[in-house]
């Protein structure tokens, strides 16, 4: 066997280990788990579930709220990207910041600050009570419709918008030489050629509201309201005889849903392929002559409604005792010594910090060089390994804790420890990495790394001379967004920390459910403030990294390349 062959095979053999082990047995143990009986294996555990009417109530509140904060998402992320995409309104960077706060804001923050906002003795509803007799109640299958369906626009925006910039203007044009006008032809062209992606982005927003636990825990734990996520958390932490059998039966229903989910947007997103290779076209297209002063400031104050006053009213209540006592004679720093002196937040604070760090070292060295053998040697293990993190990573976040933990309590030293939390995130965003990498290595050229080959150069020298310099920007963008979804993370951590691996997300549910609204409120405060400094060094990056980063020894053994190629 030629030594090539034996490195070729040895990589299938290393490729199918991790793939099975890190990303396969998990969602395995789980099913057996649900299959689980007294007397064996079988469906029983199905069949009692389905006989409980809160498991019932349960799948028709998931689907409930799904289907209607979808939506809700489907519209505005749709109005806002035909705002930005075709019209001539002015402050169109203040409008995409808006819009994608919630992208950037934990969510379980955004539902702490709308319940804050609308709380009973909140001014608001104050104000409602006295001069209309009702109030609103947040805690309600309305409240939690409304808070993910704002939570999941830009995840719709981000779908559309490009694809609207795309289409032809020649299509257009044509409808217009044949007698439509405008609207008619907004209606009939732009629309219907918008509608996959509008459908795609849609679908992924109903995937974001299946797989959400912050805003069905903060919202609907307190009132009653049961979700499948927030279902199985209830069945997890009650430790009944039957209880582990039940979460996993459950999570494979929700499983299930998700997949399905995730095969339909698969689908709707090969039927929008079409208009990958279309440069985008940022010229006006709608112009809306006198009614773009009252277009343009209506959205901007209602942007400013839904998704900055809630932030402002939770870091505003944070500077006080109590709800609801806002003068300055109660004006009062203690939540926030709080937040910097007790021990377990600080715990908290260094638990994130180091799991995002961590996660993010492992994703870019294995998601690189994973991306790296799939693309330069199409390497069949490179692939299995990305199938099974995209699975990973499709599946709910509750469903995956579920499965680590039955997976990895037969591993002794992990379950229970900060170790079990890091593997789930690395498990969780991998495929993330992979495919920013993907994307990052496809616009290498590979005559650069050939030229690099042909004056002697190592493989290590290549790679921090040529291949890391050109890359690094997009290979970045993908461990950025793994950072933050790390660093702020909930779900995988409400079920796999101990009491000393609490994380930031965690403890702001806990001080939540414990009624201490005020503390939580500064530990958001916190938060947001860490978010958005990190987007903003972010921002900064594309302007701190040169341009071409391609170093002169690079530059020139491509020009001698290029010279013999020639000759």
């Amino acid at each position: 066997m030629s030594t090539q062959r034996l490195k070729r095979n040895i990589g299938y053999i290393l490729g199918g280990v991790v793939a099975i082990f890190f990303f396969l047995a998990p969602l395995l143990q789980l099913i057996i788990m649900s299959l689980t009986t007294d007397q064996g294996f079988g469906f029983t555990n199905y069949a009692e579930l389905l006989t409980k009417s809160r498991t019932l109530q349960a799948i028709g509140n998931t689907v409930l709220i799904a289907v209607c904060s979808t939506l809700i998402a489907v519209v505005l992320g749709s109005v806002m990207a035909f705002l930005v995409a075709y019209t001539d309104v002015f402050h169109k960077k203040w409008m995409e910041v808006l819009t994608m706060a919630p992208f950037v804001i934990p969510s379980y923050i955004i539902t702490l600050s709308w319940s804050t906002l609308l709380s009973a003795r909140g001014s608001i509803n104050g104000f409602l009570d006295a001069n209309f007799g009702f109030k609103v109640d947040i805690y309600s299958l309305g409240g939690i419709i409304l808070v993910l369906g704002i939570c999941n626009a830009s995840v719709v925006y981000l779908n559309v918008l490009p694809f609207l910039r795309k289409i032809p203007r020649d299509l257009e044009w044509a409808a217009r030489v044949c007698g439509r006008n405008l609207w008619e032809t907004l209606r009939c062209i732009d629309l219907t050629q918008a509608a996959p992606a509008i459908a795609s982005g849609g679908m992924l927003a109903f995937l974001a509201a299946i797989d959400n636990f912050a805003v069905p825990a903060f919202l609907g734990i307190p009132a009653g309201i049961p979700v499948l996520s927030t279902y199985i958390y209830e069945n997890v932490i009650g430790f009944g005889p039957s209880a582990f059998r039940s979460a996993a039966a459950l999570s494979v229903m929700l499983s299930a849903i998700a997949l399905l989910g995730t095969a339909l947007q698969g689908m709707l997103v090969r039927r929008s392929s079409g208009m990958e290779s279309i440069r985008e076209d940022y010229s006006v297209r709608v112009p809306l002559g006198r009614a773009r002063p009252f277009v343009q400031w209506i959205t901007l104050a209602f942007l400013s409604l839904v998704n900055v006053v809630p932030l402002i009213t939770t870091i505003t209540s944070s500077f006080f005792p109590v709800y609801g006592t806002k003068t300055l004679e109660n004006f009062t720093l203690e939540n926030y010594a709080f937040v910097f002196t007790n021990r377990g937040i600080l715990q908290a604070f260094a638990n994130s910090a180091m799991l995002a760090v961590i996660t993010c070292m492992i994703c870019i060295v294995v998601g690189t060089a994973l991306a790296y053998s799939k693309v330069r040697r199409h390497s069949l293990p490179s692939h299995l390994v990305e199938q099974s993190a995209s699975l990973t990573y499709a599946i709910p976040g509750i469903v995956l804790a579920l499965a680590m933990i039955f997976h990895w309590t037969m591993v002794p030293g992990v379950y229970g420890t900060i170790l079990i939390l890091m593997i789930a995130y690395v498990t969780r965003y991998l495929v993330l990495q992979i495919k920013s990498s993907t994307n990052a290595m496809l616009a290498l050229d590979i005559s650069l790394e050939e030229s690099a080959a042909v004056f002697g150069s190592s493989k290590v020298r290549m790679w921090f001379r040529v291949i890391l310099p050109l890359t690094i920007r997009p290979i970045l963008s993908g461990t950025f967004l793994i950072f933050m979804q790390s660093l702020t993370e909930l779900t995988l951590s409400s079920m796999l920390a101990a009491a000393g691996t609490r994380t930031i997300g965690l403890s702001i549910f806990s001080l939540q459910q414990g009624g201490d609204y005020q503390r939580a409120a500064a530990v958001s405060a916190v938060v947001i403030a860490a978010v958005v400094l990190a987007y903003g060094l972010s921002a900064l990056l594309p302007h701190l990294l040169h341009k071409k980063r391609m170093t002169p020894e690079a530059a020139a053994d491509v020009k001698a390349v290029s010279a013999i190629q020639a000759a």
